[in-house]
């Protein structure tokens, strides 16, 4: 391990607030918060929804499979995550924010009953190993007015259902462009990695964080155990909530497909092709020797910002063998998936010419790639919108991985595509 990394895991945070916070509530316990157990966390978030109106039960917090992978999270925070008294606010406040969201979903689903009866229907669903081109195509399919994306802001707080051209009033953009800013002063390196934004364009994964079996947890909080309950669970009832989730997003707002992405979708494209019948997949292929390093960059810098140490060989030798775990379901699911709903870009092929893959990927599906759209491309190439706001360092031996090693576990998985 460098010097400079050696400094940035005994020091993880560069925002002297959060560095006072750590040092002062070491030393008086009574300031450190804890996450609290499942029944507490639950009135939390009933006092955050606040009270429903009429006079239903304002306990609702849905299909009771969530509990499992709360009460797994909760366990791995305890034991494995190493948290800060910060880490544990925020952990604690991420638990809260998903209960939230359980509640105003269903009362959502109970105000509008006919919502859960309107198919989500076709859907484009971006999935391929992190770093791997998976946020550009993304954000150019965006670009098609055609196509309904999840916004930040949204992901968030999916419910009530977002209002058309309600983005200058919602009080929830307003909220995220505040936790964007907090995120900027404890993590500044973390948008030079993955550019991100209330109204820009997300992931997907954020959305099973509200059933607890998302892999965006384990990508924040050094949780391996919880992580390996979510590659053990039954995924067909997290993504059956997606699903739910999606129909209350689309209440006012239905166009004539979604453009989805999320690369934690490599692992269940079959539970995910199940659940959006109408979707089309497509997979993206990198050498995972030129995205793995920047991934556990990623990682290691939003473990840094709960965790009082952070380890990166322990990160490397983790999100290896996560991610050939993730080609080699991705390689048997496709086995027994109709050839013609997954498709497949490699990523040299998008960056050298985004407009053709775009449009060859648009006629294999037999949509119409209008002039109007190709020219939005074309705008939001050459202005800043697709790029960071600077640079940042990283290679595989930060992490303790070799380049050899890398590559001869994803060809042993059967990732091949990326030539």
């Amino acid at each position: 391990m460098s010097g400079a990394g050696v400094a940035r895991t005994r020091r993880p945070y560069t925002w002297p607030p959060l560095r006072f916070y750590n040092s002062v509530a070491d030393r008086v316990p009574r300031l450190a918060r804890p996450l609290g157990t499942v029944p507490e966390l639950q009135a939390a978030a009933l006092s955050v929804a606040g009270p429903p109106p009429g006079q239903r039960s304002d306990g609702d917090f849905g299909d009771p499979s969530y509990l499992s992978g709360l009460e797994a999270f909760l366990a791995a925070l305890s034991a494995e995550a190493d948290l800060s008294p910060a880490g544990r606010i925020f952990a604690r406040g991420a638990i809260v924010s998903a209960l939230t969201n359980r509640l105003l979903v269903q009362r959502e689903l109970a105000d509008h009953p006919e919502v859960a009866r309107r198919p989500v229907g076709p859907a484009m669903v971006v999935l391929g190993l992190p770093r791997s081109g998976t946020t550009l195509l993304q954000h150019l399919l965006s670009l098609d007015p055609a196509n309904r994306s999840l916004r930040q802001w949204e992901a968030n707080r999916p419910a009530p259902a977002p209002e058309v051209g309600a983005e200058s009033s919602d009080p929830r953009v307003r909220a995220a462009e505040r936790a964007t800013r907090v995120l900027d002063r404890i993590a500044p390196a973390a948008r030079t990695l993955h550019p991100t934004g209330p109204r820009l364009p997300c992931e997907c994964v954020t959305l099973f964080a509200n059933s607890f079996a998302s892999l965006e947890f384990s990508a924040i909080y050094q949780v391996p155990s919880y992580t390996g309950w979510c590659l053990q669970t039954d995924m067909r009832p997290h993504y059956a909530y997606y699903v739910s989730q999606l129909q209350v997003l689309a209440r006012h707002d239905r166009r004539d497909r979604w453009a989805l992405k999320s690369p934690a979708h490599l692992f269940w494209m079959d539970e995910l092709a199940h659940a959006l019948p109408e979707a089309t997949l497509i997979q993206l292929h990198r050498d995972p020797t030129e995205v793995l390093g920047s991934y556990c960059s990623l990682a290691a810098v939003l473990a840094a910002t709960n965790a009082r140490r952070v380890d990166r060989r322990k990160i490397g030798t983790f999100w290896l063998r996560i991610w050939v775990e993730g080609v080699r379901r991705a390689r048997r699911a496709r086995l027994a998936l109709p050839a013609a709903r997954i498709h497949d870009v490699r990523y040299a092929d998008l960056v050298a010419d985004p407009v053709g893959c775009v449009a060859r990927l648009y006629d294999a599906c037999g949509i119409s790639f209008s002039g109007r759209y190709e020219a939005a491309i074309r705008d939001y190439l050459d202005g800043p919108g697709r790029h960071g706001t600077g640079r940042h360092g990283y290679s595989l031996e930060d992490f303790g991985l070799d380049r050899h090693q890398v590559r001869a576990q994803f060809e042993e998985a059967g990732h091949v595509l990326w030539q």
